[in-house]
């Protein structure tokens, strides 16, 4: 492995064929539970039900995975442990990498075993904070402005959950938050200075890496972004509790098996889960994250 680049994400150690800009890179052998590689193979002999769509995600055994999009390529996933990437023509390497290390990279940390929401988390409370919410709705944006705000970034898009000595804690997953460009002229960025996630998106990537936690920290708060005519947090029943975060695991992995509704029912019996209210404007953000900062402040 002497030819790869080593990498860290989600408390495990990357080691890829190919630069990941994104993750942070491994400076020792030390700090990763276990080992992960992608790498550059050919794969041949593929199951139909993978290509004759154009994209599409097929499992060909319980540890044995296939993600195909027609203009990045094919990538075979495999015992938690190894990604195979069979790119398809000439290869963008913006759009290998946010496919890689966004749904190709979620489905190898759930053949590990592992409980995933789709939110953005943030440092705070002596601990991380979630932000859980449908695509579109604000998780990134809000973590965004935290972020802006001096809290250091832990995930965003996936957060890894694990249950460690009867608390859950967030792994931290790698510096770089995807925002639209409307976001980031809210948070006083220049959008034009940030390169795109994809060539075919207008969303950006923006570092986070002089204000990021890479170490696992325990998950204190819990919000569920949804639209109001004004900012406000509300308390949830468990009941509504454990709802919404059945209902966001990311990609629905394992949704309805008895171990992923325990998971979920741990995770609400032990942290606090709120409705964060929240207006379409943007304009609006800085007094949602007051209002955020006064609730943690106030549970604390």
């Amino acid at each position: 492995m002497s030819d790869t680049l080593s990498y860290l994400a989600y408390g495990l150690r990357i080691r890829a064929d190919m630069p990941l800009p994104e993750l942070m890179a491994e400076e020792t052998e030390d700090g990763a539970e276990e080992e992960v590689r992608i790498r550059f193979g050919r794969l041949d002999d593929l199951p139909s039900a993978v290509t004759e769509k154009g994209c599409g995600h097929f499992s060909s055994a319980p540890q044995e995975d296939y993600l195909f999009w027609e203009d990045v390529g094919l990538f075979l996933v495999r015992e938690g442990c190894d990604i195979v990437f069979d790119p398809s023509g000439g290869l963008d390497e913006r759009a290998f990498r946010l496919f890689a290390l966004g749904p190709v990279l979620a489905v190898l940390l759930r053949q590990r075993g592992y409980f995933m929401l789709h939110a953005s988390a943030i440092a705070a409370a002596d601990g991380a904070v979630l932000f859980l919410g449908n695509a579109g709705c604000g998780k990134s944006t809000t973590a965004a402005a935290l972020h802006a705000r001096g809290h250091a970034l832990v995930a965003d898009d996936v957060a890894v959950v694990q249950a460690e000595e009867g608390h859950p804690v967030i792994f931290p997953g790698f510096p770089q938050l995807k925002l639209w460009p409307e976001a980031l002229l809210s948070l006083g960025d220049d959008p034009e200075k940030l390169p795109r996630c994809n060539p075919r998106l207008e969303k950006r990537a923006r570092s986070a890496a002089h204000e990021f936690s890479p170490a696992p920290l325990p998950l204190k708060r819990i919000y569920v972004l949804d639209k109001g005519s004004s900012a406000e947090i509300l308390p949830l029943r468990p009941q509504e509790a454990l709802g919404e975060l059945v209902r966001h695991t990311y990609g629905g992995m394992g949704v309805g098996s008895t171990p992923h509704f325990l998971e979920c029912a741990s995770i609400v019996n032990e942290v606090p889960v709120r409705s964060l209210r929240r207006q379409e404007s943007l304009s609006q953000l800085p007094r949602l994250v007051r209002l955020v900062e006064e609730d943690l402040a106030q549970s604390a």
